[in-house]
């Protein structure tokens, strides 16, 4: 998109010098309305760049900040993964120390 807006000017700058270049004026003339007009395509492009410029910024920002929320959902969702693991881990503990210590109370009274 920026290389549209590129050529768009440069276009616009080529064709305006084309069109001041064959108009039959005297050489002040030509002189003095090439400064005049050329301030104000540079107003125009200053103010064009300007909104560019804006328009970038915000969508940088939405970029950063749909990012971090990415991130955020990513970290939330790893961290209730590792504590399912951690909570089944647990389980799965106190399950193997049950059947120790069955198996240590049937092998101690005989069983």
């Amino acid at each position: 998109m920026s290389r549209f807006f590129e050529g768009l000017v440069v276009g616009g700058v080529l064709g305006y010098v084309v069109g001041i270049l064959s108009a039959p004026k005297s050489g002040e003339e030509l002189r003095q309305q090439i400064a005049d007009n050329s301030e104000d395509i540079y107003k125009q492009a200053s103010d064009s760049l300007g909104d560019i410029r804006e328009k970038t910024g915000q969508v940088v920002s939405d970029v950063s900040t749909k990012g971090n929320e990415v991130l955020k959902k990513a970290g939330d969702s790893v961290q209730g993964g590792k504590d399912k693991l951690t909570h089944r881990l647990q389980e799965l503990a106190g399950q193997s120390t049950k059947v120790l210590v069955d198996d240590v109370e049937s092998a101690t009274s005989g069983g």
